[in-house]
């Protein structure tokens, strides 16, 4: 298969993808709802999913960056135009509002690329090695692997959220049926819907190359810049999109108003009876696609993990393990267990959380881009690169939901409290 045919094969199954998780998700919001609700909101639905279309620019820059032969060859052509050698035709920059520009259109002078005012841009990196740094970065990924990723063709995504609170007299925030008798009037009501906005915010990161590697071989400089672009774009977005404020960054899931945080048992611990109560307000549909997420510290106390509320010396039963020699099977109720640093400690809220990721909606707006300077690290004879990327990130459902009867609130998105009941 030609190349240009894998990416064609590559986008077009992007778009797949994107279509059936929305449409998925969407029918399983719209379980129970009565037909006037579901024509409603796929009626919005649709309308983003109208806005998600790749930007054609973008398209045709990839096509011409999809003739470089390597991710060696695409640096040694953004080195070479940088220091004014010559510009390869096949390159674009990308500027710092997303804005594709084509390399016969960019000024060249006093030996440099003219960019007019703009320094936070960078030359689109190919789709094949983008491709190559996701993969470095997904290996790490809690999040990015398994939420919702929307392309952004704007500073600005709205999607639909039915505002759905509370089942204390109503559903979807104001659908109610009536038992009426027969003739009697009947009250019309209508479900509420709000909107929420996907706004992107910059990922930018630097490395350091000596000038003798660059002289001697791109190729050896192409798997160090992998490396480390890779790793280090998996690593922050990760880590914005688990705990992240919101403020010139993603909003994390631990800081999402839909985020239920369960006291905890006994201070600066995880029991058994803490694991039991943020099981029953995962929301029902959620089990299935949920996964616990942990930090490092709490795995002694996974392993230690027992019922009762006995000293640990004694009066225990182990629910962990059988026996010290076996390995561990990372599952909490048949649900995997994912360890990550980006985690708080233990006894910080947010120490053990249970997540359905797929409720958690990322927005790509700008595509990863390089750009280097010879410049930056001129006294030490080293080459500054820098990578550039613009995403949004926040949860779908802006709030829990209480049951009709029992007075628990539900979320797709449970954690545990530094706070004790």
């Amino acid at each position: 298969m030609k190349e240009s045919e894998l990416n064609q094969k590559i986008d077009d199954s992007v778009d797949e993808r994107v279509d059936a998780k929305i449409n998925a998700l969407l029918e399983e919001i719209k379980t129970g709802m009565g037909e006037k609700v579901k024509d409603e909101l796929q009626e919005q639905v649709n309308d983003v999913l109208a806005q998600i279309k790749p930007d054609p620019a973008i398209v045709e820059a990839d096509e011409k960056a999809s003739q470089f032969k390597s991710g060696g060859e695409f640096l040694s052509a953004v080195y070479k135009a940088r220091n004014g050698r010559e510009l390869d035709n096949r390159l674009t920059y990308i500027n710092s509002k997303g804005e594709a520009k084509q390399v016969p259109d960019v000024q060249k002078t006093a030996g440099h690329m003219e960019i007019g005012d703009d320094s936070q841009g960078g030359f689109l990196v190919p789709e094949v090695y983008r491709n190559d740094l996701k993969v470095i970065a997904l290996e790490n990924a809690i999040v990015r692997p398994r939420a919702t990723v929307l392309p952004m063709t704007s500073d600005s995504l709205k999607i639909p959220v039915v505002t759905d609170t509370t089942h204390a007299s109503t559903v979807f925030g104001g659908v109610s049926a009536t038992w009426t008798a027969e003739a009697a009037s009947k009250t019309a009501t209508k479900p509420t819907f709000g909107q929420m906005e996907l706004t992107p915010h910059k990922l930018a990161g630097l490395t350091y190359a000596s000038d003798e590697l660059i002289s001697d071989s791109m190729v050896a400089l192409e798997p160090l810049i992998k490396w480390m672009f890779g790793s280090a774009w998996g690593y922050f977005e990760d880590d914005a999109f688990l705990v992240g404020t919101g403020a010139g960054q993603p909003l994390g899931i631990q800081n999402c108003n839909a985020t239920i945080n369960v006291l905890r048992n006994t201070a600066n611990r995880v029991m058994l009876e803490d694991l039991a109560e943020m099981y029953r307000q995962m929301l029902p549909t959620s089990h299935s696609n949920a996964f616990w997420v942990i930090n490092p510290t709490v795995i002694d106390d996974l392993i230690e993990l027992g019922s009762g509320n006995a000293a640990d010396a004694s009066g225990k039963n182990l629910v962990w393990i059988d026996r010290v020699q076996d390995g561990l099977l990372w599952k909490i109720f048949g649900r995997p267990v994912l360890i990550s640093e980006k985690m708080q400690a233990k006894g910080t809220a947010g120490d053990i959380g249970y997540y359905d990721f797929r409720y958690y909606l990322i927005g790509d707006r700008q595509p990863i881009t390089i750009d280097v300077s010879s410049h930056v690290a001129f006294a030490t004879d080293e080459t500054c690169w820098r990578f550039v990327l613009r995403v949004a990130g926040q949860c779908w459902p802006q709030s829990s939901k209480t049951l009709r009867r029992g007075g628990i609130a539900q979320s797709p998105f449970v954690q545990l409290s530094a706070e004790t009941s």
